[in-house]
């Protein structure tokens, strides 16, 4: 070919691909509902483990709480003490002490006034009425999620603002837009990467059919036994990222806020940069180890060399990890650990090729 007829095929080949890719786009456009379901899906694996920790203070602030052990007993017994109840039973005036035990839950006998054992009581049933008044609304509360707790992990609670406004709990069921753009180019962006996903067989057809015609047989054969596996691992590195280093990445950042001062509230277009950066870096990483055998197989990269240096290979690792992750060492420590495991599959592969080379010399 010459070149201007390499360039009437690379137009051709992009026509396809350009016009193949626009009509899976324009499929995806009637689908948003399920598109955003997908994409938001690591949020709801963080939102579901953030509730499950806010799940347990709320449980453990009540059992530390006084009072009867059954909630509903104890905001029973709370709403009972008011503050004339309070008063009329510190006057030593009280005349239906057993209701202290049937309604108020405090267990104590009603002294005389002038009795030594007045001070004592009066001073325990101060405090646990201080206690009850308190932790009235955490009684509340606890009764709330107890009625609601399984639908709402279920995902299937039709009111999901009402967890914030009735259920105390700050962090927003659903992801937030600042303006009315911001969620449609989102879902733009989503749909041209699903379309991408769709579309990829007809794409790499195209690249691979301008590219293969330049290369040898032996050279096309090794691209074939590549493929397969290199795909694996790109899934894999995204699956990872999808379903463990976006949601614990979410948790850790989360934790690190004060939320009696700094309440979380995440935009739509930023957790959709988030998840995609994410993702994507882990897919490429993943293709660590077919990275190091395709070297070696050039002979830019030899086995007794990487074994021989793999501290600063490590040290490497972290620097990409800072680079492509937010500041924080438990995400960076999600991203180390898989690159450290491919590193050493590719010491292995790398190893056994040396071993075949070197058999093959002899």
């Amino acid at each position: 070919m010459s070149f201007g007829d390499h360039l009437d095929e690379l137009r051709r080949r992009l026509i396809i691909a350009a016009t193949t890719l626009f009509v899976c786009v324009g499929v995806m456009l009637p689908f948003k509902d399920t598109l955003t379901t997908w994409y938001i899906g690591p949020y709801r694996i963080f939102w579901n483990e953030a509730y499950r920790d806010f799940l347990i203070k709320v449980d453990l602030e009540f059992e530390q709480g006084q009072g009867p052990t059954n909630s509903a007993a104890r905001l029973a017994a709370a709403n009972f003490l008011t503050a004339e109840v309070r008063e009329e039973v510190l006057s030593g005036n009280y005349t239906e002490p057993e209701l202290l035990s049937t309604q108020g839950g405090f267990e104590a006998d009603y002294p005389a006034r002038d009795s030594p054992g007045w001070d004592p009581f009066a001073a325990a049933f101060e405090a646990y009425v201080f206690d009850l008044s308190l932790k009235k609304d955490g009684i509340a509360r606890k009764i709330w999620h107890d009625e609601r707790r399984e639908l709402i992990l279920a995902g299937e609670y039709p009111y999901p603002e009402l967890i914030v406004t009735q259920g105390g709990f700050q962090l927003s069921y659903n992801l937030v837009a600042l303006n009315p753009l911001e969620d449609f180019w989102t879902f733009m962006a989503a749909a041209l990467l699903f379309a991408c996903i769709v579309a990829s067989p007809v794409l790499f057809w195209q690249v691979w059919s301008f590219i293969a015609a330049g290369l040898y047989k032996k050279e096309r054969a090794i691209v074939y036994r590549t493929l397969p596996y290199s795909l694996v691992l790109l899934l894999s590195g995204v699956a990872f990222g999808y379903y463990v280093m976006v949601p614990q990445g979410f948790i850790f950042l989360a934790g690190l806020m004060d939320w009696a001062m700094v309440g979380p509230m995440f935009t739509v277009g930023m957790y959709f940069k988030f998840l995609l950066t994410l993702t994507f870096a882990l897919g490429v990483v993943f293709q660590l180890p077919i990275a190091m055998v395709a070297l070696q197989r050039v002979g830019i990269l030899k086995f007794d060399t990487m074994r021989k240096n793999w501290r600063w290979v490590v040290m490497s690792f972290f620097l990409i990890s800072a680079m492509l992750t937010p500041p924080d060492p438990v995400t960076q420590m999600l991203m180390v650990t898989p690159m450290l495991s491919l590193f050493l599959l590719g010491l292995v592969l790398m190893w056994r090729v040396d071993v075949k080379r070197r058999r093959a010399e002899s």
